[in-house]
């Protein structure tokens, strides 16, 4: 198996880890989500003391965003994408190194 065929195996996983938990966010319930902004991926704020995986936040901020404009501003949701972004790219890194 060469670096390619890893990599996209990774991926796959990644990707299966990340569809498990954004299913298994509504019944997390986490910070409020259900009843409106989730106000510590978005600023930080009324954060609970556990410290959540990249994986977690990454499936949170996709369940975020899903929820639209109903939920949050145009403003608010690009700024949740700037962070998926950032923390897949993160995830990105951890997992495959820098790819100079």
């Amino acid at each position: 198996m060469n670096l390619t065929e890893k990599g996209r195996k990774g991926g796959w996983l990644v990707c299966g880890v990340c569809f498990v938990l954004s299913a298994a966010l509504p019944a997390y319930g986490g910070m409020g989500a259900s009843e409106g902004k989730d106000l510590c991926l978005l600023y930080g704020e009324n954060c609970p003391d556990r410290k959540e995986t990249i994986i977690e936040i990454i499936a949170r901020l996709k369940y975020e965003i899903a929820r639209g404009e109903a939920v949050y501003t145009r403003k608010e949701l690009e700024r949740l994408q700037r962070k998926l972004d950032d923390y897949e790219w993160l995830l990105f890194v951890i997992l495959y190194g820098s790819p100079r």
